[in-house]
């Protein structure tokens, strides 16, 4: 470990910076490696309109980088001045942040990287003579006349070779070159309606035409991403802002969040709020600790987002960003729901009268109801084992007024399997459950009751300080809190759940989610906490109620984003073993 001390600088006067010295150092706060100068020069190409670019580096950008497009050009004075610090034909004045509409408008990037490295730019505008010129780490030579069609090819050599200190940090080759495809494939997927040419070490390495973002996404990310079956899109907004989002669908998933993209007006952005918005809308689609596929374009009033905060333009700051994080959730939510859930199994009304599926706690008064054994009650409180458990032989005995299934048994302590149709069902009893009393407390919301004995109980000073200022979010859900002598007092809840006030004590206590998600993870919470769990038995007549409710939900899926049930088919079968269909 270094531990010398260091020794108290001398005594000098303040002075202001040579400005070779200043530019250098502000050289490295924009132009942090090739990378970050492929970035830039991608985005002054794509703001001159190109429709064709062509990227070429060698040795991961650290010994050339070169960029050429087909976009407007530059004039003679042009050239002259773009290398300068701060020169820029994109805003005029301060007021024209408030309107940006292009990639690149602070006129750093080739001020910066001209001042560490070997420049070289060679340009045209239509049906007009060509023009070069060199700048060798700030010491530019005389623009020359030079044969070139329409458009601007810049090549950076030397990158940092007169600053040491910077070129130190740099990694290898191969690192640097992995940098720079990461920003290629990013400024290409904004832009799908440009060619783009990518030629690495001498090599070609990629060429694609104008296509689709769909095509594009595929392409460049390749699989899984090239599955198109599973690949959709989904789109919203208002007269401010519109965004597309593209998704692959449940089952595929990851266990980071990696794999969620973020633009805004074409720019890439390192935005949590965005991510953990499209994270929130999966939930209920894939299960705990997994996170989907997803790239989101979002198109904002320039005035309603400021890229104007970070020299890499990796972050912004938008107005207005709770709506659009809400709006966002909703937008992808909503075409879930179209597209994922199947069809209910059973679409007609089943031929028995339905038993009520409720939990200990959640009551209900029908007389009828409670002639027919055996119900629902959750965990502890089912008679009867599996059918399979005293007849090695399964002979399942059907109900009066037959199922459109076939029951068979219980196995494994949680699987229900059910025949029909030439396809074998294995029913999770505790997802299913879960499902229907999900479905149940949501739908009955507003339904409150008073306690009789209201539940006092007290807790750290900073849980209480947040359920006072969730105070009304709780009544919201029927839940009714006071708070008198430092402690908290709980005297209402939602009708369905007024026994299960432990519980919900303890939900309240511990959650720490945004508060959009209150209502979802009480309702998700007192559901898994009341349905049949592993290894309980379910009765016969209990099991084939459970299934039919379940076969008849739109979403067979738990509130956690687990299926209800998995299927064999007899060709999946008969091919496992190795006979013919």
């Amino acid at each position: 470990m270094y531990t010398e001390r260091v020794s108290a600088p001398s005594f000098r006067p303040i002075q202001v910076l040579p400005e070779a010295v200043a530019r250098r150092i502000a050289a490295g706060e924009v132009i942090e490696r090739p990378a970050s100068l492929l970035r830039e020069l991608l985005d002054n190409a794509l703001d001159a309109g190109a429709r064709q670019i062509e990227v070429r580096w060698d040795a991961g950008g650290l010994e050339a980088l070169q960029v050429t497009d087909d976009g407007w050009g530059m004039s003679a004075e042009d050239l002259e001045l773009c290398w300068l610090p701060h020169a820029t034909s994109k805003i005029h004045t301060l007021e024209d942040l408030d309107s940006l509409t292009s990639l690149g408008f602070r006129g750093e990037a080739l001020g910066s990287v001209a001042a560490c490295s070997r420049l070289s730019i060679v340009t045209a505008r239509e049906d007009s003579t060509g023009y070069r010129l060199e700048v060798n780490n700030g010491r530019p030579e005389a623009v020359k006349k030079a044969g070139s069609p329409r458009g601007t090819t810049v090549r950076i050599t030397e990158l940092f070779h007169e600053v040491p200190a910077r070129k130190r940090f740099l990694k290898s080759p191969s690192a640097e070159s992995q940098l720079c495809r990461k920003i290629f494939d990013e400024k290409a997927l904004a832009f799908p309606e440009v060619g783009f040419r990518l030629v690495i070490d001498g090599k070609l390495r990629l060429q694609i035409e104008p296509q689709t973002l769909g095509q594009r996404l595929g392409q460049l990310w390749g699989s899984p991403w090239d599955d198109t079956t599973h690949l959709r899109e989904f789109q919203g907004g208002d007269s401010d802002a519109q965004w597309t989002v593209w998704v692959l669908l449940p089952p595929a998933h990851r266990s980071d969040r990696k794999k969620i993209h973020i633009w805004a007006n074409r720019r890439p952005l390192q935005e949590f709020a965005f991510v953990q918005a499209v994270s929130y809308a999966f939930e209920g689609w894939l299960p705990g600790g997994a996170y989907p596929y997803a790239a989101v374009f979002l198109e904002i009033a320039p005035h309603l987002v400021d890229f104007n905060i970070h020299p890499t333009k990796r972050e912004a700051r938008f107005r207005g960003a709770d709506t659009l994080h809400r709006a966002l959730v909703q937008t992808v939510r909503a075409g879930l729901q179209r597209t994922v859930p199947s069809a209910p199994l059973f679409q007609a009304p089943p031929t028995v009268s339905e038993l009520p599926v409720s939990a200990p706690g959640l009551s209900f008064d029908s007389e009828a109801a409670e002639a027919r054994a055996p119900v629902l009650r959750g965990r502890a409180q089912l008679p009867s084992t599996s059918v399979w458990d005293n007849d090695v032989t399964p002979a399942p005995v059907q109900p009066e007024v037959p199922y459109p299934f076939r029951y068979l048994g219980q196995v494994l302590g949680v699987f229900l399997v059910v025949e029909k149709d030439d396809i074998l069902y294995l029913v999770d009893q505790h997802a299913a459950h879960e499902r229907l009393l999900y479905d149940e407390l949501r739908s009955s919301a507003g339904q409150t009751q008073e306690l009789l004995f209201p539940r006092r109980f007290w807790v750290e000073p900073e849980v209480l300080q947040q359920l006072k200022l969730r105070q009304q979010e709780w009544e919201t859900l029927g839940i009714g809190l006071r708070f008198p002598d430092d402690g908290v007092e709980l005297f209402r809840l939602p009708q369905l759940v007024a026994e299960r006030e432990g519980l919900v004590i303890e939900f309240l206590t511990t959650f720490v989610k945004p508060p959009e998600d209150i209502e979802k993870d009480l309702y998700a919470t007192l559901a898994c906490r009341s349905a049949v769990m592993d290894g309980d038995p379910l009765a016969p007549q209990a099991a084939r109620d459970l299934v039919n409710r379940a076969f008849r939900l739109e979403n067979a899926r738990c509130p956690h984003g687990r299926p209800l049930w998995v299927t064999l088919t007899r060709q999946e079968l008969f091919e496992r073993i190795g006979r013919l269909v």
